[in-house]
């Protein structure tokens, strides 16, 4: 048997020259400009292909569609809730649904059912146990369903660690919304930012398993809820003025099928997923899935990637489209780009012409100029994460300029 203190002495050695040479090999990676220090090769041809983007990226181009949404949203500012006909608006928006959308962005309704998510009353509140974080069940007058994704952070907080890491960002919700609104591809569910009081809203009408889960501290009512991640020790609460902040998102009356990415992460720090190194890995998913929902999953990966959402393990679909449902792990840190989020695109190498349209149509500052005259999009989205959408769009299509160098061609 060896002694304690040689063997304790030569542990923390080791330790010690392993931390000194991991950190002197990290030294070691490349990194940009902007102090992003590649993964892999991939990442280095990418950063480079961003550094000499052609001049077509950089068109203007005015966008009809978010245009007339806008002008929906503005013209039903001043509508008096007591006048409009609920469960006509409800009915509309569930009819909307199709192979190619969930919302209907150009409908003339569209601004009095996002003004009727924000301000009609509460008739029920439950707990929804779907996932694995809080969040509240509201039907609202009317009979229409609403999820609602609390606050949990202030807009500015930066998000440490892993692209999945902490809880969800009510205002990820919002912004995916608009996202999808400005790509032309409106699969994602209507989003609105509300208020709302746990005491007086929420309270009064509340089903039995949530009272279970509301308890009074300092004062202030809290709920914790019932899902994998829920504890009492960790609550959402309303603020000194009874009032409580997050996302109200339209629950369509409609079936989804479920299916795991073949692009999800391990979630284990010491354990790699086959698509984290296997270059080829595209051709196992050629052979078990069909092109249009490969399509479908690269343009779901940059609108991801746009947000940061690393966090899709699996995916949806409605009529065989995938849609795009729960983006709350998006706007966590403004300051990194993972680019292996777009992995379906730069393994893959295919992209959809409407889709390339699309993104052109944001170039030239138009992806900004939009998105800033977006509904309370104040409240939710900083400068800093604004400029980082920003830059992810050239990121996308600097992985085009990749693709098109080592294909040829991918449009």
């Amino acid at each position: 048997m060896f002694p304690k203190k040689p063997v304790k002495l030569v542990t923390c050695l080791v330790v010690a020259l392993f931390f000194f040479i991991l950190n002197y090999l990290l030294k070691l990676l490349p990194v940009t400009d902007d102090g992003h220090k590649y993964e892999n090769k991939i990442d280095m041809l990418i950063f480079e292909e961003l550094k000499h983007l052609p001049k077509y990226h950089i068109n203007e181009h005015e966008d009809t569609k978010a245009a007339m949404f806008l002008e929906a949203v503005k013209s039903a500012e001043n509508v008096e809730i007591s006048k409009l006909n609920l469960k006509e608006l409800w009915d509309e928006a569930n009819l909307w649904p199709s192979v190619n959308q969930l919302t209907n962005i150009t409908s003339p309704s569209i601004g009095s059912i996002m003004y009727a998510l924000k301000h009609a009353r509460i008739t029920k509140a439950d707990l929804d146990t779907r996932g694995t974080q809080l969040k509240l069940l509201l039907t609202l007058t009317g009979g229409q369903l609403c999820v609602f994704k609390p606050k949990w952070y202030e807009k500015e907080k930066v998000i440490e660690g892993p692209v999945y890491s902490g809880k969800d960002r009510y205002g990820a919700e919002i912004v995916a919304f608009y996202l999808s609104i400005l790509l032309n591809k409106p699969l994602t569910p209507i989003s609105v930012q509300r208020t709302i009081s746990l005491k007086y809203d929420i309270l009064p009408v509340a089903t039995k398993r949530l009272l279970n889960t509301t308890f009074l501290r300092n004062n202030r009512t809290c709920i914790y809820g019932k899902c994998f991640y829920c504890r009492k020790e960790d609550p959402i609460c309303e603020d000194e003025h009874n009032f409580l902040t997050g996302a109200v998102i339209f629950n369509v009356k409609k079936s989804f099928s479920n299916y795991r990415s073949p692009w999800q992460r391990t979630y284990k720090k010491t354990k790699r997923a086959q698509w984290e190194s296997d270059l080829d890995y595209c051709k196992m998913v050629k052979t078990k899935l069909q092109k249009r929902r490969i399509l479908d999953l690269i343009d779901t990966a940059i609108f991801d990637f746009l947000i940061q959402n690393g966090d899709r393990h699996h995916y949806e679909t409605f009529e065989d489209t995938v849609v795009w449902i729960d983006n709350g792990k998006g706007l966590g840190n403004p300051f990194v780009q993972h680019l292996d989020i777009l992995a379906p695109l730069y393994q893959c190498c295919m992209l959809r012409k409407k889709t390339w349209k699309s993104l052109q149509n944001l170039s030239g500052g138009n992806l900004t100029k939009y998105m800033r005259l977006m509904p309370d999009v104040q409240d939710v989205l900083t400068e800093l994460h604004l400029q980082a959408i920003e830059k992810r769009l050239l990121l996308v299509f600097a992985t085009v300029e990749y693709c098109n160098k080592k294909n040829n061609k991918v449009r």
